[in-house]
C-alpha cells in the first residue's frame, strides 16, 4: 500500500507540473506519463497473513449492532428497518463509487475500501 501511495502521490504531484504554465526553465521536465514509468516497482510479501488477525464488525458500542450495521444505518438514504438481533430490512444507500442507488444491506460492500492483505502487506 505504501508503494501504491507513494505512486499515486508522485503521479498528482506530476500531474499539477504538467498542468502548471511552462515557462523556459521549465522546458525539461518530465512528463507524467514518464515518471509514472521510471517509479520503482517491487513485489509485496504476503508473509504471516492470517484473515483471522484482523478481526472487524465488534459491536465496541454496546448498542446490539455490529460496527458495519451501525455504518449501514448512519449511510443509509432511506433507512433500512431494524429488526432483533440488529437484523437489517430494506432499505437503501447511494454508491458513490458508480453512482446507483443499492437496495438491501446486503448489496453494500463497506469493509474492503483497503483489503486486509493490502494493509498486512504495507505494514
Amino acid at each position: 500500500m505504501i508503494t501504491s501511495l507513494r505512486r499515486g502521490l508522485l503521479a498528482a504531484a506530476l500531474a499539477f507540473a504538467v498542468l502548471a504554465p511552462a515557462s523556459p526553465a521549465q522546458a525539461d521536465e518530465v512528463t507524467l506519463i514518464d515518471g509514472i514509468t521510471a517509479l520503482p516497482v517491487a513485489d509485496e510479501i504476503r508473509d504471516g497473513y492470517k484473515r483471522e488477525l484482523y478481526p472487524h464488525w465488534k459491536d465496541d458500542d454496546k448498542n446490539g449492532c455490529t460496527a458495519r450495521n451501525d455504518v449501514l444505518i448512519a449511510e443509509a438514504i432511506e433507512a433500512p428497518t431494524v429488526g432483533a438481533g440488529c437484523s437489517l430490512t430494506g432499505g437503501v444507500w447511494h454508491s458513490y463509487y458508480d453512482d446507483v442507488l443499492v437496495q438491501g444491506a446486503s448489496g453494500v460492500d463497506i469493509d474492503h475500501m483497503v483489503p486486509l492483505a493490502e494493509v498486512h502487506d504495507s505494514k
